[in-house]
């Protein structure tokens, strides 16, 4: 994990603030840098919220500030990974938040920029890539990897030896069975159950998963 000084929010929608919360629990018990403001393309999106963060602009306009580290709390994946890369372009520098009662295993490997929500898993010798999202209660089994700029919505369950291609969207409560594969830019719905492997693109619902 970076250890800069401060870090900006990128994102101020409901996952952003839910971010907020899991960021300053960080900050509280461990290395995570403090956080200094948001940028959002919303100017709106925390007005009603009091959450005392300052505004520092649209993402659209933001330069990153020397010295300082940034967090993406977009959930969808096409747009973490477009909204990123232009942030990288312009010399941003992202942190990886791992929040205090997440449990991940020391042979783990999680890239940067990736997002681990309170009470999840990430098991022994697994591999998260760059800009990953696992959400609050979900499990990353052993052995499994997972690509960048994937989303685990709550209670996602990925079992042993399984590999995820980049930018899946997995919804509450998805369960997938050992050692199978899942397509790159691939969406599981909510509840579903997937037995086999999952071509790239697919989109699977239901339990068992069934493609749409």
């Amino acid at each position: 994990m970076m250890t800069r000084v401060k870090c900006v929010l990128v994102g101020g929608g409901g996952f952003g603030r839910e971010v907020i919360c899991w960021a300053r629990d960080a900050a509280k018990g461990g290395p995570f840098p403090e956080l200094i403001g948001y940028t959002n393309d919303d100017v709106e999106s925390l007005a009603d919220f009091d959450y005392e963060l300052p505004y520092l602009g649209s993402i659209t306009d933001y330069l990153p500030a020397p010295g300082t580290s940034l967090i993406i709390a977009i959930g969808d994946p096409a747009a973490r990974r477009a909204v990123s890369s232009e942030l990288l372009k312009r010399g941003g520098h992202f942190t990886t938040l791992i929040h205090p009662s997440a449990v991940v295993a020391s042979s783990a490997a999680v890239g940067a920029g990736t997002i681990i929500c309170p009470h999840a898993l990430v098991s022994a010798d697994a591999s998260v890539g760059e800009f990953a999202i696992i959400n609050a209660h979900s499990s990353v089994g052993h052995d499994v990897s997972l690509g960048s700029y994937c989303t685990l919505s709550s209670h996602v369950d990925i079992t042993g030896g399984v590999t995820v291609g980049e930018d899946v969207f997995f919804g509450s409560g998805a369960r997938v069975v050992p050692n199978i594969r899942i397509g790159r830019a691939a969406k599981i719905g909510i509840g579903a159950v997937i037995l086999r492997s999952v071509p790239d693109g697919a989109t699977m619902y239901a339990a068992p998963a069934r493609q749409l």
